[in-house]
């Protein structure tokens, strides 16, 4: 199969086309990703006026603790059992829709309603936030003397 390749006519906008995407990955996800692992090889006083680096101190703790140990396999075997549940109703859904022909439609609906119902609640939820009328957040403005109802000057 033959695609057509989408060429770029410089170098900057596919790096401006990235770039949000990135500044969000870096801020929201390896930036405190970092200081959390930076944190583990540190011990702070209660109230964080003084930082200690003490290396794997915290590690060899952990890891010779039976209680956490226990904590790893309980989680382990949780999240197996989880994902072969989860992946044999799946599949026992798949199959049903695949040779059932007089409820494979219902199936269908069954399966594609979470993606159709979720946008519209969303939808319906930031209209009730945004509502000049009965939003939240228009009487929070309100309350500090600002009017978010575009229709009324005030």
């Amino acid at each position: 199969m033959q695609t057509k390749r989408t060429v770029f006519p410089n170098l900057w906008l596919p790096v401006a086309l990235v770039a949000p995407q990135l500044a969000i990955t870096i801020v929201f996800f390896l930036w405190p990703a970092g200081q959390a692992i930076k944190s583990s090889f540190e011990r702070e006083d209660p109230f964080g006026l003084r930082t200690s680096f003490i290396w794997f101190d915290n590690y060899l703790r952990l890891f010779a603790d039976p209680l956490y140990l226990n904590s790893i396999w309980r989680t382990l075997v949780f999240s197996g059992a989880v994902t072969l549940v989860s992946m044999a109703f799946s599949l026992l859904l798949a199959v049903a829709v695949n040779r059932l022909l007089r409820s494979g439609r219902f199936y269908t609906t069954l399966l594609v309603w979470p993606y159709a119902v979720a946008p519209v609640v969303a939808g319906i939820l930031w209209w009730f936030i945004f509502n000049p009328s009965i939003g939240i957040l228009p009487f929070w403005l309100g309350q500090i003397g600002i009017s978010w109802n575009h229709r009324i000057s005030g």
